[in-house]
């Protein structure tokens, strides 16, 4: 009677703590779960600002080379655009030279 009743309670109590250990494995693997969705989420947003800022540069370099005049690779300048037609031109004094000594 005795060794059937011990055998009772080891069953019950092996019965508990099998449930306990999946429940804490189970709330441990929804945390793992969720710190590597968390981390992934990081990730995400990393990679996508450095994918914007990207898109920003090339469509920046494009926008450059489609709106550049003259030769190619030839970036424009202030000097290359015309002054207003109703402005008078500005007038261009000589260059003196160095001075004398």
């Amino acid at each position: 009677m005795k060794q059937r009743r011990n055998a009772i309670l080891w069953a019950i109590g092996w019965w508990i703590v099998r449930r306990q250990v999946r429940r804490r494995a189970a709330v441990a693997v929804a945390g793992v779960g969720a710190t590597a969705a968390a981390q992934r989420g990081r990730i995400r947003t990393v990679l996508g600002a450095v994918l914007l800022v990207g898109l920003l540069a090339a469509g920046l370099v494009a926008a450059r080379k489609l709106l550049a005049s003259g030769e190619p690779g030839e970036a424009p300048s202030l000097a290359d655009v015309p002054p207003f037609p109703d402005a008078p031109a500005a007038p261009v004094e000589p260059d003196p030279g160095p001075a004398p000594a």
